[in-house]
């Protein structure tokens, strides 16, 4: 699944099939998080997401953020999430389950441009 990039938007004015980065803090934690509006592989209806993200690097555990999904460059413009995105019921889990999913995609985010501060920056 492809997602496009809007950049400085309010997650609320996102349509479905795009997404944005977000600053987030908590305790003295800072991270970056990517919020995304997509349709419910149950019943089709629109939902946020978000989750915690690695730019330029690979999935970890416990970052700041809690689980904290990889986002890698693959080309100009376009980054991909690793592992999978999987919307759970009261949870977002990387990777497969045993638990229905409300929506579970490998995602790739294009129109991405090389002047975003969550490329090079700490949140």
């Amino acid at each position: 699944m492809m997602l496009r990039y809007v950049s400085s938007v309010a997650i609320e004015a996102l349509a479905v099939g795009e997404c944005t980065v977000h600053r987030a803090s908590d305790d003295g934690r800072r991270w970056w998080l990517l919020w995304l509006r997509v349709n419910r592989e149950d019943t089709g209806q629109p939902i946020d997401v978000a989750v915690p993200i690695n730019p330029g690097g690979g999935y970890v555990l416990d970052g700041p953020g809690g689980k904290t999904w990889g986002l890698t460059r693959v080309s100009q413009g376009t980054w991909q999430v690793s592992p999978s995105i999987n919307v759970l019921p009261g949870q977002v889990h990387p990777g497969p389950s045993a638990a229905p999913s409300m929506w579970h995609q490998t995602p790739s985010i294009v129109d991405v441009d090389d002047a975003e501060a969550w490329i090079s920056g700490a949140p």
